[in-house]
């Protein structure tokens, strides 16, 4: 979430513009640390007076059953290994791979660590403002996905290491479908940016744009207490059903392939620009067709963040099989090529005949980063098959 942007006071020496609370406040015994007097007094108005968060958490809990729903047998049971592996700050109301996904919100900000890691500011001017003097910080959610990413893809990474990073990477890819996550709009009210619509004020006890958006208009109504009762896990697997079956998507599309999360925050931006700050006007109520578009939007993004969300775990926690990207001849040289991720041993093997009982071994290739691989051969051999196993 994104505080208000009236405030303007610092905290560790960050606005708390960008300081991260949620609407629950858990006592100083489940934080394991004393909040200073001035944070606690903050987090306790705020609980009593608004629920200002990235999405809300129903809205973090509808993505992430929609991911739940469709992880391979082998990648859930990582994930619930990982979820039920202790963490900083994991209590009860945030056990599960679901309610997991709201954790980062949990940690109410008893540390400036973490803070920025919700969100990327990428401006854009409402009424022709320069934005070319727009000073961006210095970490952003998506480098927090990337970090999250690498560290789960690591194999010497600790259990627990890994646990951290996956309630984050939960988060986070859900926080970057919320469109004003990846934006700052710059006005001449605004000219050094509104911080994700939080210095859009509106009527109608809206409070600002960003509010409206994180409770989806009127979508989200925030009613799923944690821990989820029975009933609360039935309304939540209904809403999911209901938005898959109004999205549909082919979850083996793009498996093996680690989406990169700037594209997200481009689209966002995109969203931002043409739905968000369209048809409707500073300090003043929301219409109701503005107010359908946002929910509308809401369940389309809530879809969205599951589907990207399953594809990345599937990916990153999976065995996939290798899809060739190129198969190309060169200068008497024969080479193909395959998207590769970050640390996999891919084994490349050949035989003369496809009847051959056995492969032959010709490399290991390991790749640094999650990018292309490729493995080129001269053309001087009379026949070969190739694969590439991992």
């Amino acid at each position: 979430m994104r505080l208000p942007y009236h405030f303007s006071n610092t905290v560790f020496g960050q606005p708390l513009t960008r300081i991260k609370w949620v609407k629950e406040c858990p006592d100083a015994a489940q934080l394991g640390v004393l909040m200073k007097s001035v944070l606690s007094l903050l987090c306790l108005w705020l609980c009593l007076t608004q629920s200002v968060r990235a999405w809300n958490a129903e809205g973090h809990m509808v993505g992430t059953q929609i991911a739940y729903n469709h992880l391979t047998p082998s990648v859930k049971a990582q994930c619930d290994a990982l979820i039920a592996t202790p963490v900083v700050y994991a209590t009860s109301i945030n056990n599960t791979f679901v309610t997991a996904s709201v954790w980062a919100d949990d940690l109410k900000s008893s540390t400036n660590a973490w803070n920025n890691w919700h969100f990327i500011n990428i401006p854009f001017s409402l009424d022709g403002t320069p934005t070319n003097g727009f000073v961006p910080g210095a970490f952003d959610v998506v480098q927090a996905i990337r970090a999250n990413i690498a560290v789960l893809q690591n194999p010497s990474a600790t259990q627990s290491n890994r646990a951290f990073h996956l309630r984050q990477l939960l988060h986070f890819v859900t926080d970057m479908q919320q469109p004003l996550h990846c934006t700052t709009a710059m006005s001449a009210a605004t000219p050094n940016g509104d911080a994700g619509g939080n210095g859009f004020g509106l009527t109608g006890g809206w409070g600002n744009l960003h509010s409206l958006w994180d409770s989806g208009g009127y979508n989200l109504t925030d009613s799923l207490t944690r821990p989820l009762s029975v009933t609360s896990q039935n309304i939540l697997n209904n809403k999911a059903a209901v938005i898959e079956a109004n999205h549909p998507y082919n979850y083996s599309a793009n498996v093996g392939i680690v989406a990169d999360p700037m594209a997200w925050a481009i689209e966002g931006v995109g969203l931002a620009q043409t739905v968000c700050y369209s048809n409707i006007t500073r300090n003043t109520t929301p219409s109701a067709g503005y107010l359908t578009t946002a929910s509308t939007l809401t369940d389309q993004r809530m879809a969205v963040s599951g589907q990207r969300l399953a594809d990345l775990l599937n990916t990153i926690l999976g065995t996939n099989a290798v899809t060739l990207t190129a198969v190309m001849h060169t200068n008497n040289n024969f080479k193909f090529s395959w998207y590769g991720l970050s640390g996999r041993n891919y084994q490349v093997q050949w035989k003369q005949n496809l009847s051959d009982p056995t492969w032959n071994n010709l490399t290991n290739i390991v790749p640094t980063a999650n990018q292309s691989a490729s493995f080129t051969e001269p053309l001087n051999q009379a026949r070969r098959f190739y694969r590439v196993v991992q």
